[in-house]
């Protein structure tokens, strides 16, 4: 049995998504503010807090206008149902896949439909306005149109009452028959998913002149997993050893410690004391192995001549590795103490690349699944542990390990045309893969041996070779110079990729999957004809570049359809493609980078000609005496001071443009929560 979807909806900036879950480890990459992260915090609260709450805040800003909704259907007399079913709600949707061969264990609570050929599950958790609810929650509430005025006090009022009118229900649902439902208790979910969160801030710091005790914590709760009831028998001999061990020690210290330590009390004698039927006083010092763990026992490592060195002196790359790897196994033997063993356990590690180098980042999500293994060889008798790993990572290195297939990207984007409210979609790069599979394995390769930002920039430019990718950032600096004002690249999230002309246009559908804004720079390439050689720019009939190709199938392939290209004719949705073309109108063009770099700098480069036609030949040959990485470096570095090609210019302008959006409901969230906090009330 695993998980195979997740679906949430109304929290945060998950209004309405579905996460789809591999059976080993699934990858969340995205940029920051995604919802990377509250996709582990709905599934926290529902799965692990008995009567979890939330706030006006958690709930999706796109749902906002259903309260808003919702009152107004109420003040047109509309009936309870019509107004229940506007008022939005926080749920959690966990689909199973089962075998149906073997026994349903946990999950025969679940199991409600009687389809035969069904291997499927839904559990459904709801936050939701309790039964009932309708007339104390919207109770004095404006009964005119709402303004701007009134809804800022109208979400003030239901911030203070949705902890206290909503509640959680938990049903089985019918997987192809929504009616069909059956209400759980949260003892059977709880039985039925077991979770284990390792957040992103794991309490390591770089502070080497003071003692941390981080890792001893987590021997405590090894050593309470081992106490319980349903331990195994080796871990219950380990813990009864350290028990056994402690008592022998308490021993000493009652017969010896504190008859010494009695001495060291006041005489009360002169005052009278104790007197007639007065109790004497005594000492106990009493042992505790939790206590002794977590407040007395330091983690070491070996050093020399006997000098072990604390905890804190290793590295925070290696100690948050073994944080990550103790708590696994940690999580493990929780699993295997549990008296009946639950149908799936669900891991959430957030981040594991922290303080880690890029090889040993590289080397984790690969070992991640071989961990489970080896955990499981411990005990081949036993099922094997059920888990399934999520790992939410900011990491370009994780998430080229990676398989295409495991990798869900999060983006952050406009709800259709709500001005400033904003969602996340989930993009599951299996159906991409799966579309294209030729590609799709030449990309992953190719990010594999270079490295992908492109999950978690906000904007991209791909280029064609070295010279571009060297000059680009001076070209960037020179024209946000210019022009002090105007929208600045250099403080976006935009990363640079080689990709080469001959590939560029694989990358296509992966930008547009992505829906990331991205600019392609590459060269006309003129050829005498279709198939033919290389000419300069006025001689060319054809171009050999395989991504103007793919661009513009269909249409004007010619260099001098090429050329006539307008700016509208060079975008593709978020895509725009920037190629030479002459800096003045009939002037010379180059073919390649070099050649349109030193048409932009005539002077500088001592291009020669009467004719446009002259100075192109000028230009292509002055660029084949020039070493492209040397040339580049020079100009990049050493001398700065020229003009830009303009072809280049013009597709930076075009990637600088912001993309701005703000929201107004969330605003007033905001603004609410912020009154609140200005006023001194609790905010949690």
């Amino acid at each position: 049995m695993r998980i195979h979807k997740v679906m949430i909806r109304n929290f945060r900036l998950l209004a309405n998504v579905e996460l789809a879950l591999e059976s080993d480890s699934t990858v969340i990459v995205g940029r920051n503010n995604s919802g990377k992260t509250s996709t582990a915090e709905v599934i926290r609260r529902f799965l692990m807090e008995a009567n979890p709450t939330f706030q006006i805040e958690d709930f999706s800003n796109a749902s906002y206008d259903g309260f808003c909704d919702a009152l107004k259907a109420k003040n047109d007399g509309k009936d309870d149902v019509e107004v229940r079913q506007l008022i939005p709600n926080i749920e959690l949707g966990l689909f199973f896949r089962y075998d149906k061969t073997i026994p349903f264990g946990p999950l025969s609570e679940v199991v409600i439909d009687l389809d035969l050929e069904s291997d499927e599950a839904l559990v459904i958790v709801r936050y939701e306005l309790k039964d009932g609810g309708i007339e104390a929650f919207l109770e004095g509430q404006p009964a005119t149109p709402l303004t701007s005025e009134t809804s800022f006090a109208f979400f003030r009022t239901l911030r203070e009452r949705i902890p206290a009118q909503f509640e959680t229900h938990i049903w089985a649902e019918d997987p192809n028959d929504a009616s069909n439902r059956k209400s759980l208790p949260h003892a059977v979910l709880r039985s039925l998913v077991k979770t284990g969160f390792i957040n992103a801030q794991r309490g390591l710091d770089d502070v080497t002149s003071k003692e941390t005790d981080i890792l001893a914590k987590i021997l405590e709760n090894l050593f309470t997993t081992a106490q319980s009831s349903t331990a195994r028998a080796e871990d219950k001999e380990i813990a009864e050893g350290l028990q056994e061990a402690v008592r022998a020690i308490q021993t000493d210290i009652d017969n010896n410690f504190n008859d010494k330590l009695k001495k060291l009390l006041p005489t009360f004698k002169e005052f009278g004391y104790p007197g007639l039927g007065g109790p004497e006083m005594q000492t106990e010092t009493t042992l505790d192995v939790k206590r002794l763990l977590s407040n007395h026992t330091k983690v070491r490592y070996a050093g020399y001549s006997g000098v072990h060195l604390p905890e804190s002196y290793n590295g925070l790359g290696a100690r948050n590795l073994i944080f990550i790897l103790l708590q696994l196994v940690g999580f493990y033997k929780a699993y295997r103490a549990e008296p009946k063993a639950p149908g799936v356990h669900l891991i959430f590690i957030e981040e594991p690349e922290a303080h880690l180098h890029p090889q040993m980042q590289e080397v984790f999500i690969k070992q991640l699944s071989v961990i489970a293994k080896n955990l499981n060889k411990q005990h081949p008798q036993d099922p094997p542990w059920s888990v399934q790993f999520v790992v939410s990572t900011h990491s370009s290195h994780v998430a080229n390990e990676a398989g295409f297939e495991t990798i869900r990207y999060f983006l952050a984007t406009q709800a259709g045309d709500a001005v400033g409210v904003r969602h996340t979609m989930i993009k599951d790069l299996r159906q991409l893969k799966e579309a294209e599979p030729n590609n799709n394995s030449f990309l992953h390769q190719y990010l594999t041996l270079t490295r992908c930002d492109l999950f978690f920039a906000d904007k991209a430019i791909l280029v064609e070779g070295l010279s571009e990718r060297l000059m680009l950032p001076t070209i960037i600096k020179k024209l946000e110079e210019a022009a002090p004002k105007g929208a600045k690249l250099s403080n976006q999230y935009t990363t640079m990729m080689e990709v080469g002309g001959a590939y560029a246009h694989i990358f296509f559908e992966l930008l547009d999957f992505l829906e990331l804004r991205a600019l392609v720079i590459t060269d006309i390439d003129s050829v005498e004809k279709v198939g033919g050689s290389a000419c300069p720019v006025h001689e060319g009939q054809a171009t050999s570049n395989a991504c103007l190709k793919s661009w513009f199938s269909g249409s004007d392939l010619t260099i001098t359809g090429l050329l006539a290209k307008t700016e509208t004719e060079k975008i593709c949705g978020k895509r725009r493609i920037a190629y030479q073309r002459p800096e003045t109108v009939k002037g010379p063009c180059g073919r390649t980078f070099e050649d349109a770099f030193m048409l932009a700098n005539e002077a500088m480069f001592g291009v020669i000609g009467a004719s446009s036609e002259e100075k192109e030949l000028s230009a292509r040959d002055l660029a084949g005496k020039e070493k492209k990485s040397k040339f580049a470096l020079e100009y990049a570095i050493e001398k700065t001071d020229w003009i830009s090609p303009g072809y280049l210019v013009d597709g930076v302008k075009w990637l600088a443009e912001a993309e701005i959006s703000t929201s107004a409901s969330l605003a007033l969230v905001a603004d609410i929560a912020t009154e609140v906090a200005n006023s001194g009330e609790d905010v949690a």
